[in-house]
């Protein structure tokens, strides 16, 4: 019996006589499905393997370098609620926390961070494999034998497509990617479901990943009621029908939209989809005659993008990571645009009569493009390539689906064979998949660097400012200033309300040494956004290192008005109003700074300094030791220190504190002089020891190259102290006659006031 079933199968995998061709079609055609995964997984592969060098670049600076939520994966809780400062990962956890395993896995190194985008996109196409493959094969449908081919076809030409290179090689626009996959999850999950017997396992799967997709993004927003109009149209044979059999799926699919909401900004946070400023008006940042850009102007120039998407679905080419900002548009521009949406639209709606599932595609296209090209409008990314992710899938799906029906029909008219067709077809899908597989590797070669994309940009769209100041930004980076300068330049004259463009401007001239023409730009920016913080800071800071003190305390003082908690500033602020020896005004700033930062040892000093300008030593003994305590290597902090205990006749302390300097700053000379005076010339006789002043006031003056009189002073004294009159004598005249060529003549006169004591024999006695 066992040789007997060993034969009938034999004789089952190849009967006798049967061709070659033929036996390989069968062995073909019975691993289809794996082998087109394979092939969708090596193309995809094939068509990034050039991006796992690409740098970080822009928005991925936030979400990333500046990201200290993802640099550890637990606790989890800081890791779910990103940063408001990184944009793009801003109220969407599941991103974050893809970041977060990054950074456990290559720190900074960006190849784990593009690995997993291309990971991510790929399991994307293989769910976009089984949604297509297992629509087809459902009973009402074509059934297995069209739907391997048909699926491979959407799935392929849609992974390699270079339309979704922004989406896949910029890192942290992996929400799309992210949000895409679990939508498409979602989606697969419930097709299982439907033709399970454990139905609900499949369905509390679907329900996760929908949660995960909102956790992504905020387009996943459609994703139940797509899901919902999928079952209707696929699935279900009416709408009783689907809340009979499945309404516990959509009430739990409805319950993730509560992540979106949980997710929404407070107070005066802003959001790129959901909220609109108060006066739903942009005015920074903008063009001229852009003043009144609001939602109603946003939408109608979707219209144009829109229909730009979809020549790109076609013909991708120029694609452009940065379209610039809002251009107004005529009427007459408007309108063509408008009909030709709005015909789309309408058709969507009619194809529910007779092609129900060419009427789904047309949804899955609106629905998801449309909480980002709507009336909710994204005020600094007017058009983004990003957003064809999921859209993508549902032209492509069309144009495969109107091949192959077009191609039966023209089989069944006897028109071309069978044969001939699926020849036809295949060439046509080898050929598409790997013309956009070879456009989407060159593509990838723009975002080889910061400077490489945006001058990418540029090329394509030299009227766009803003990407002028990127690339500015890009090349200020690798210290080309003049390149940066030149482009700066070039977006300001291009749009000269660009507060940011001013901004990065004026930080390149200060990096260049021009800090008066830095001075202006910083202004112009702080005019055209009054409320940016870092643009104050930076015109402050410019303006005191230009001494122009009164002007930078002012800006200050508005920049603290902006933000109270701005530790930095407050204590550039009091820095100032002590030089400007206002030393009670910034006792007080130094106050308000430690209340923000009480672990902040230069705070301590800083208030410190201050409060020995007004004379109270013993409180400033107690900050001064409250920031060596706080950082035990503060020199200046010790040497302060010292001098304050000097001052107030603590002359034991004193003498320890500066030897701390020395043990911590062996070359400082300030510090050799002032022990040496006090060892010399202190009142209290216990703690004089002539030899070692005469060591420390000899080294003090050998690091000041002889050029300091006080410090031969210094030794004067020390020698007096030693007995060494003569060299005393010598000593203090040399000093007196320096400091009278030194113009220093309230310093000789003190000098010379020494030197009968000298003569006497008798040493120098005072602090």
């Amino acid at each position: 019996m066992q040789k007997s079933r060993k034969r009938t199968k034999a004789i089952a995998r190849r009967p006798a006589g049967q061709p070659s061709l033929e036996w390989l079609t069968v062995w073909v055609g019975r691993w289809a499905t794996p082998l087109a995964a394979i092939l969708i997984v090596l193309a995809t592969t094939a068509a990034y393997s050039n991006t796992f060098r690409n740098p970080f670049i822009f928005d991925d600076e936030g979400a990333i370098l500046q990201n200290l939520t993802i640099r550890r994966l637990w606790p989890i809780w800081p890791v779910l609620l990103p940063p408001a400062n990184g944009e793009a990962v801003q109220r969407r956890p599941v991103v974050n926390v893809s970041l977060a395993v990054n950074y456990a896995i290559s720190g900074y190194q960006v190849w784990s961070y593009h690995a997993l985008n291309l990971l991510a996109h790929v399991l994307a196409a293989l769910l976009l494999f089984g949604v297509v493959r297992r629509t087809v094969m459902l009973p009402h449908r074509d059934g297995p034998l069209a739907a391997t081919p048909l699926a491979l076809a959407v799935a392929l030409l849609w992974a390699v497509h270079p339309l979704l290179t922004e989406a896949v090689t910029y890192v942290v626009q992996r929400t799309e990617v992210l949000a895409g996959l679990f939508y498409l999850l979602t989606l697969y999950c419930v097709i299982r479901g439907a033709v399970s017997a454990r139905g609900w396992t499949w369905y509390a799967a679907a329900v996760a990943a929908c949660g995960l997709a909102m956790g992504s993004k905020e387009v996943a927003i459609s994703a139940p009621l797509v899901t919902l109009l999928y079952d209707r149209v696929f699935l279900s044979p009416s709408w009783r029908q689907v809340f009979r059999r499945r309404w516990g799926l959509y009430l739990g699919l409805a319950a993730t939209w509560a992540v979106i909401l949980i997710m929404l900004p407070r107070g005066n946070e802003g959001s790129a989809v959901f909220t609109v400023p108060e006066n739903a008006r942009v005015v920074h940042m903008l063009g001229e005659g852009c003043e009144h850009y609001g939602p109603l102007d946003y939408a109608l120039t979707q219209f144009g993008l829109i229909a730009h998407y979809l020549r790109l679905c076609f013909w991708p080419h120029p694609l452009v990571i940065d379209y610039g900002l809002y251009t107004p548009l005529g009427v007459w521009q408007i309108v063509p645009y408008a009909l030709l949406i709005g015909g789309l639209g309408a058709a969507t709606l009619v194809a529910f009569r007779d092609q129900p599932w060419l009427g789904f595609l047309g949804v899955w296209f609106f629905a998801i493009l449309a909480p980002s090209s709507s009336v909710v409008p994204l005020f600094q990314q007017i058009a983004a390539e990003k957003r064809m992710y999921l859209p993508l899938a549902a032209v492509v799906t069309a144009v495969v689906a109107g091949g192959y029906l077009g191609g039966r029909r023209l089989v069944a008219g006897g028109a071309i064979s069978r044969r001939a067709a699926r020849a036809t077809a295949l060439c046509v899908v080898a050929l598409a998949s790997t013309t956009l597989a070879v456009v989407t590797f060159h593509r990838n070669i723009a975002y080889c660097s910061a400077v490489s994309i945006w001058g990418d940009v540029v090329a394509k769209m030299p009227n766009n400012a803003r990407a002028h100041n990127n690339l500015g930004n890009a090349l200020a980076r690798l210290d080309r200033t003049d390149a940066a300068l030149a482009e700066y330049r070039t977006g300001l004259r291009l749009n000269d309300n660009l507060a940011e463009t001013h901004y990065c401007y004026a930080t390149t001239l200060v990096k260049c040494g021009r800090p008066g023409e830095a001075i202006q730009e910083y202004r112009r920016a702080v005019e055209l956004q009054p409320g940016w913080a870092e643009a104050h800071y930076n015109l402050a800071a410019t303006l005191a290192g230009q001494r122009q003190c009164d002007a930078a305390i002012r800006e200050y003082e508005k920049l603290l008005e902006l933000k109270p908690e701005y530790v930095k500033a407050r204590s550039n602020l009091a820095d100032l109003l002590l030089d400007a020896g206002r030393a009670s005004d910034a006792v007080a700033q130094f106050q308000q700074v430690l209340k923000l930062r009480p672990d902040l040892a230069e705070a301590h000093y800083g208030l410190g300094a201050a409060l020995a300008d007004a004379g109270r030593f013993n409180e400033a003994i107690a900050s001064y030791r409250a920031a060596v305590s706080l950082k035990p290597d503060y020199a200046d902090a010790f040497y302060n220190l010292a001098a304050a205990l000097a001052a107030a006749g603590q002359f034991p302390e004193a003498i320890r504190d500066y030897r701390q300097v020395l043990r911590l700053q062996p070359q400082s000379a300030d510090a050799c002089n002032n022990l040496a005076r006090l060892l010399a010339a202190c009142p209290l006789a216990s703690v004089r020891n002539g030899p070692e002043a005469v060591a420390l006031a000899s080294r003090a003056v050998h690091l000041s190259g002889g050029r300091e009189p006080m410090f031969l002073d210094t030794l004067a004294a020390a020698c007096a102290e030693a007995g060494r009159f003569p060299e005393a004598l010598r000593m203090a005249r040399q000093a007196a006659d320096l400091a009278a060529g030194q113009n220093k003549a309230a310093v000789a006169e003190s000098i010379r006031a020494k030197i009968p004591l000298y003569q006497a024999g008798t040493p120098y006695r005072g602090k």
